[in-house]
Order: structure tokens, then sequence, then C-alpha cells
């Protein structure tokens, strides 16, 4: 079987992003008093390009659009987005942060830029390397 190292890549990256939401989220309970799942914050990280609608949060978490709303509605409860209906679609919810939201977002940019400062020398070249992946995913997303 032929070794493949986008997959690797695919399997690290993964690997990676589990462990920096579950972290987050010890130390925002731990540090701050926030209580919020791993899963709701891969949500709120879909989010940060401002307004959206569900089924497009749902495209970008990999969960159903039914799943999608109730992560929203839930974390709306909370505090930190608002829902409202788009008025352009039919059967479809728009997703914004509140306040509290965009302040928690900072928060959490805080915390990881922290350890980002833990990284030292190798930062650039985890820079160059996701560099490096977007493009090759941009390159790959035209040949369709």
């Amino acid at each position: 079987m032929a070794d493949s190292l986008t997959l690797r890549l695919y399997h690290a990256a993964r690997g990676y992003q589990d462990r920096v939401t579950r972290r987050l989220s010890e130390v925002l309970a731990e540090e701050h008093g926030i209580a919020l799942s791993p899963a709701q914050l891969a949500f709120l990280a879909a989010l940060i390009c401002g307004e959206t609608t569900t089924s497009e949060a749902a495209r970008r978490t990999g969960v159903s659009r039914q799943a999608a709303h109730r992560q929203a509605a839930a974390l709306a409860g909370l505090g930190y987005l608002a829902l409202a209906p788009d008025p352009d679609r039919r059967n479809q919810s728009l997703v914004r942060f509140t306040g509290a939201g965009t302040r928690l977002m900072g928060l959490c940019r805080a915390i990881l830029a922290d350890w980002d400062r833990a990284l030292g020398d190798e930062a650039e070249t985890l820079r160059r390397a996701a560099a490096i992946m977007a493009a090759a995913l941009a390159q790959g997303d035209g040949d369709g």
C-alpha cells in the first residue's frame, strides 16, 4: 500500500484540532468559569467569518443541518449567538455572534496566541506548512 503524506497530514490535523478544542474547553472552564464542550467550541470556530446560515455551519463542521441548528440554538441560549430567519431562504436561519460571543472568541484567540508563543522557533515552520497546505487545497478546488 502506498504511503500518503496527505493522509498522514489529514490525521495529524484532525488529532491536533481535537486536542486543541479539548484543552481549550478545559482552560475556559478552569480559569474563566466558562463551560463549553469541545464540540461547541468547534462549532463556534466554524463561524469566525461573521453571519452565516446554519446550513453553511453544518457543512463547515461536518454535521447535519439539524445538528447544526440544535448546536446554534444551544449556544444562542447561552447568549453567545443570535439566530434570525434568513429572508432569502425559506427554512434557514442566519447565525451571528452576540457581543458576549465576540468577547468569548476574543478570549479564545488570546489563549491560543499564548499557546502559539510556546511554539518558539517551530512557529515559522508551522506557518509555512499551513500556507503550503492551504495553497495545495486551493489548487485542488479547481480540479473538480
